[in-house]
């Protein structure tokens, strides 16, 4: 039976309509989750490097802001009307070194040096000189402005401690009490009015076991000094070192560990030039030339 044509064309199965509908609509949503994971990407990688950068995102709360740093205390610049009193001392080797600076801060006629140092003493045997009350009453009594200290050489053993026994050298407690110790002290001399602390690090000794123990001691009060601002760490390892690193034992007397007056001077010298540096800039005597921002000190002639 013949039914004509249509201009419509074939009819279409409705079922198979409504199949292909579904697959459009779930193609959509396909493709808005899609976009909409794409945006949040890219908005919250904006937000990571706006936090790592330390700059917040637009509007937003989350964005990681950095504390402010501490700024140290104000300094003047030193003069014979208004001079600095600088206390310098520590364990023998702190002794050595107010020996050298003593004299160069006197040449000065700016700076009105403070020594004082005991012998066999430490920053781990407070039962036998207890550092940190003894910095408190130095701060009270002498009040100086600024303080050289170098001490360690005595601390490559256990850390005393009241009615809790002893703290085995080179455990990670000794480390965290060492630490301490360090932290509190410098603390007392910046509540003491200390403007600046210059902590003189060990330098390299002849026998090689004592060297490692130095340049952990060394290591924690570096740590420490960046915790303080005011505090700064002056590095004279390489003071007394050939130029292939190794220990010169021109600068040291027999016991490879303390100064020959050489020594001494070379030291003082260094210690004196990053004081200097910074309470007394302006045409007076320089023993050496300033060192560095970081406050290492260079070797001299």
């Amino acid at each position: 039976m013949d039914f004509g044509t249509s201009s419509y064309g074939p009819r279409r199965d409705p079922r198979r309509r409504r199949r292909q509908a579904r697959r459009r609509l779930l193609l959509l949503v396909v493709v808005i989750v899609v976009i909409v994971a794409v945006v949040v990407a890219l908005a919250m990688n904006r937000g990571h490097k706006a936090g790592g950068s330390g700059r917040s995102g637009s509007g937003s709360s989350l964005a990681a802001t950095p504390k402010p740093t501490t700024p140290p205390p104000k300094i003047w610049v030193a003069t014979t009307a208004d001079p600095v009193r600088v206390w310098v001392g520590g364990d023998s080797m702190g002794g050595e070194l107010g020996w050298g600076l003593g004299p160069l801060l006197d040449k000065a006629k700016v700076f009105k040096p403070i020594l004082y140092y005991k012998e066999s003493s430490g920053i781990a045997r407070w039962d036998f000189f207890d550092w940190g009350r003894k910095m408190e009453s130095v701060m009270a009594t002498a009040k100086p402005a600024a303080v050289a200290i170098m001490m360690g050489t005595n601390d490559t053993q256990s850390i005393s401690s009241t009615g809790s026994g002893w703290t085995a050298y080179g455990t990670s407690a000794w480390k965290t009490r060492y630490g301490k110790r360090v932290g509190k002290m410098m603390q007392a001399m910046l509540d003491g009015g200390a403007r600046r602390v210059y902590w003189v690090g060990m330098p390299i000794m002849k026998e090689s076991w004592r060297n490692s123990r130095m340049k952990l001691i060394n290591t924690l009060i570096q740590e420490q000094a960046a915790k303080h601002p005011g505090v700064q760490y002056v590095d004279v390892w390489p003071l007394f070192t050939t130029p292939g690193g190794a220990f010169d034992p021109q600068w040291r007397g027999p016991d490879g560990v303390h100064f020959t007056v050489a020594g001494q001077d070379r030291l003082a010298k260094a210690v004196y030039a990053v004081i200097k540096k910074q309470w007394a800039p302006h045409g007076l005597p320089s023993a050496t030339p300033s060192p560095s921002s970081s406050g290492s000190a260079s070797p001299s002639p």
